[in-house]
Formats: C-alpha cells, structure tokens, sequence
C-alpha cells in the first residue's frame, strides 16, 4: 500500500513538473506537419527480401532492372489537450515500383520477351500520442510518442503496358499485416508565432523525416525577441530612436560651429544650441519616465497572465 502511495505521488509531481515547465505549445493548440521521410526499403536494398528490387534481381531471365519509389510522405496533426500531452493522427504513404524485361520462352529459337512493371504502394493511418518534455527554450517543441493504426498495401502488375491478374504468386514475399505500431522521438522548432519545422526519428513508420510545421490556437504562446512587442512599445522605441537622432544633429552642428566676426551672432547660436540640448535633455527625461512605467506596467499583465494560466491548469 506504501508502496502504491509512493508511486502516486511520483507520478503527480511529474505532472506538475511537466505542467510548470515552458513549453513552445500550450492547451487547445493544434500543428501539422507535412513531412518527407527516408528511407523506402520497398524499392531500395536489393539484399532485403522485402525490397522489390531483391525478389527479382537473382531470376536469370531477367533484364534491364530498374526500381523507383519515393520516401514515406505523410502528414501529423496534434491536439493539445494540456502543456505536456497532445493526440492527433498520422497518415503515412509510400510507393515503389520496379520494372524489367522477362525472357519467358523460346519457341523455334526465336525468343519471346515480355517488359513488366510491379508498382505497390502502402498507406498506414495511425493515431498518434505524444509526450512532451519540459524546456525552458519557447521555440523548441520536444516529444516522444507511439502510434497505432491501420496497414494496407495495393499492388498493380503491367505486362507490355497493359495491367494484368497476377498468378506468379509474387506477392506472397511481401505480406501485409493489417496493423501498424509506431514510436518515435522528435522536435519542432518554431522560427514565429505560426511557423516552424520539424524532425522525427522512429521505428514502424519513416525512420527519418523533416518538414514544416504550422499551429493554430486560441492562445499561442509569445516568441522572445518577436512576439512581445504591443503598439505601446514600438511608440516608445520610436521616440527613443528620434531623441538620438535630434542629440546627433546637434552634435554635428556644434562641430560645424565656426568662429564668426560678429560676436553676438556666435553668442546668440551658442545659446540657441544649448536651449536644444536642454530641451532634448527634459525629453529623454521623459521618455525614460515612459519607459519606467511601460515596464512595470508590462510586468504586471505578464504576473496577471501567469496567474489566470495557474488557476486554468488547477480546475478539474
């Protein structure tokens, strides 16, 4: 009993810890990923029995093989349920092909040759759970998931271009097992508020692929250094930038200042410059003051946020 409280708590804490931690993706987001994977074993490796390209290349009769195919191509959707655990759906297909000529016989010493082409292609539609690990930097997404699903292959025989009923019995190397498993380790890096990319490693599915990710939401986390600019403080940066350029004008000017015959008139500039720089002085004055409120104002919506963000995370 001890022991199964132990366990309890371990797991809580681990919630908490996970709930806690920042995370480039929060509650009710949703993110696709498009992506392209390597490798096609079907169409590659001609020393797999289940490469397309090794059933054919030790038949003697053979000729002019050749084997095309793409990467497994797909696309992953997850719903965020919380910070740290999201489902979704990940559709994955693959195509290979191989064609060949077939010496298949001789009648009267005049050969008869026959060109082939096997196609087959695999569609695999899993449902996808995935954890994601607390870490500090807000643009990176890390995860690591399992998938489960459906598994179905369709195969084509062409004989001299015209699709024919296969009765070789080919096929029977190339079983189909109706389900699919995946598991994986990934990442998304986000390089805006909408936009990023991603890579995945895993086994049942691509074992590499790479492609662009997308995410909606009703509260999209902020981007440092891109997302927490308001309107207030490009204002404020704006009068922080002309207040520079007024000091440097000044400046030139009062390196530009030659002595004049007409003493008054030196005078007279001398004071009108120092009048600007006075003036200037009051206005960063007062832009710091600005600056000053603008932060502590800042501060106290971000607390406010954090707040609402902790009583929306502890309600049942």
């Amino acid at each position: 009993m001890k022991r199964t409280s132990t366990l309890a708590v371990s797991v809580m804490s681990l919630m908490l810890v996970f709930n806690a931690a920042g995370q480039a993706n929060t509650k009710w987001n949703l993110v696709n990923d498009p992506y392209y994977g390597f490798p096609n074993y079907t169409s590659l490796f001609p020393g797999l029995k289940s490469s397309m390209l090794g059933a054919v290349k030790d038949d003697d009769n053979i000729s002019n093989i050749e084997s095309r195919g793409s990467g497994p191509t797909g696309l992953r959707t997850e719903f965020f349920l919380n910070n740290w655990f999201g489902v979704g759906v990940d559709a994955i297909y693959s195509g290979s092909s191989v064609t060949y000529d077939r010496l298949d016989s001789v009648v009267d010493g005049v050969s008869y040759t026959n060109a082939y082409e096997r196609k087959m292609s695999r569609v695999r539609i899993q449902a996808r759970f995935n954890f994601h690990f607390p870490v500090k930097n807000k643009r990176l997404d890390m995860y690591g998931g399992i998938g489960i699903g459906s598994n179905a292959k369709y195969r084509k025989l062409f004989v001299n271009g015209v699709e024919t009923e296969d009765n070789t019995g080919f096929w029977k190397g190339f079983p189909t097992i109706p389900i699919s498993m995946r598991t994986c380790w990934g990442f998304r890096y986000y390089f805006s508020k909408f936009v990023g990319m991603n890579f995945e490693v895993g086994i049942g599915g691509p074992l590499i692929s790479t492609g662009v990710s997308s995410r909606f939401g009703f509260k999209l986390p902020k981007i440092p250094g891109m997302d927490e600019l308001s309107p207030e403080g490009d204002n404020l940066r704006k009068k922080v930038e002309d207040a520079k350029r007024k000091q440097e004008e000044i400046e030139k000017k009062e390196g530009e200042l030659k002595p004049q015959e007409n003493p008054e008139k030196q005078k007279l500039e001398e004071e009108k410059l120092q009048l600007e720089k006075e003036k200037l002085k009051l206005e960063q004055e007062k832009l710091e003051l600005e600056k000053q409120k603008f932060e502590e104002e800042k501060k106290k919506l971000e607390e406010e946020k954090k707040t609402e963000e902790k009583k929306e995370e502890e309600k049942p």
